[in-house]
């Protein structure tokens, strides 16, 4: 399906010169869609992370937008010019199976590009063939240590890391029957919450990686909220070790081809989610904003809240209320937009992650590129 009209201007732009493109007219007085659209099905989970911060993510959730609803968003994202659909949540996206599985088939046939994070354990075969066929841009697994004991103490139930390794397995295995490389749709990531009880396994997580066909690794800090979050904080003295594991990990990972986060972690701001800084300097306008999402991030609450990324969540309008209303001239939107130009930050915006500042920076790196 071609893309719509909206998108015109943007041909030949490769990512980051097509969202400062949108940033910049944003600064010129026009509206423009979102470039990427993150939806969380449910809050409900399968499995029982122990530092998860979702405290509701227990038994069925009410009020979640149905599967007519998604199917109307996702026909108004298009004809706003939304490129990348993200599927995450606080829950699991694969227990909403009214929903996600049809959910990606609809975002490929729109000829979106398609992400989707997972725990992993709620493949089965139909579902393995189905992002194969289709062209699924990328899984994002959620995967805490390559050692099933210290994963599946994280993760808060027995049998997971077996399940996500064999899941994994057999996507590479049918992936590789294709003649489907470790860089060919659908490309497999791991991301991995850094705890005291797994801060000495970069090296083995990176060579786990390789051998089940991942292309990166995301390694984040544990974020803490509750007594039992904190407790698997790193103590300052495991936070100095941290580097002497770091150091051998980024070797494998040059060595296997791996991308990683890994070199964040030899920078002392990354110790403490919770204390991040953003630049303030420049005019008051989009393009000199401390954060770009405003601009072209959307995320969508499982029940239809809107907000411009995963740490600042579920304080805007719904969805239901109509998809460009929302995004182009929503009370939320427009006052979040304003404070950022003038360089007022949530309280939020502390515990923000260095994946997200990495890629505002990247796309800053293409303003002058993508000027048009």
């Amino acid at each position: 399906m071609p893309l719509p009209p909206i998108l015109a201007d943007e041909s030949g732009l490769n990512e980051g010169q097509a969202i400062a493109a949108r940033v910049r007219r944003w600064d010129s007085g026009e509206a423009r869609g979102p470039y990427t659209m993150e939806l969380y099905p449910t809050m409900t989970c399968n499995i029982d992370c122990v530092f998860c911060d979702t405290t509701y993510r227990k038994g069925k959730q009410t009020g979640e937008l149905t599967a007519e609803q998604y199917w109307t968003l996702l026909d108004e994202a298009r004809d706003l010019g939304v490129r990348r659909v993200f599927i995450l949540g606080g829950g699991e996206p694969l227990v909403r199976k009214d929903v996600t599985p049809e959910l990606m088939r609809r975002i490929k046939d729109y000829g979106m590009e398609g992400h989707i994070a997972t725990n992993g354990t709620l493949f089965d075969e139909a579902l393995i063939d189905q992002v194969i066929d289709s062209g699924w841009d990328e899984l994002h697994f959620s995967l805490d240590a390559p050692d099933p004991g210290a994963n599946d103490y994280l993760r808060g139930r027995k049998g997971v890391f077996e399940t996500v390794a064999k899941t994994m397995c057999r996507i590479h295995g049918k992936k590789n029957a294709r003649g489907l490389g470790v860089n060919d749709a659908p490309r497999m990531l791991i991301h991995a919450v850094v705890t005291n009880k797994n801060y000495w396994m970069f090296a083995d997580m990176v060579r786990f990686a390789h051998a089940v066909g991942v292309f990166r690794v995301n390694f984040d800090y544990i974020i803490a909220y509750r007594p039992e979050q904190h407790a698997l904080t790193l103590s300052d003295a495991e936070k100095a070790e941290v580097p002497d594991h770091i150091r051998p990990a980024m070797a494998e990972a040059e060595r296997l081809g791996i991308i990683s986060t890994l070199e964040q972690f030899l920078l002392p701001e990354t110790m403490e989610r919770g204390q991040m800084t953003f630049p303030q300097e420049g005019p008051p306008d989009a393009e000199h904003a401390p954060c770009l999402n405003p601009w072209y991030y959307l995320v969508v609450q499982p029940t239809g809240e809107v907000s411009p990324c995963c740490v600042i969540t579920g304080q805007g309008e719904k969805v239901t209320d109509g998809l460009a209303k929302v995004w182009n001239e929503g009370e939320y939107f427009s006052s979040l937009r304003a404070s950022m130009k003038e360089k007022e930050m949530t309280d939020l915006c502390r515990n923000c992650t260095m994946s997200i500042i990495s890629r505002n920076d990247y796309i800053r790196d293409s303003f002058t590129e993508g000027r048009s």
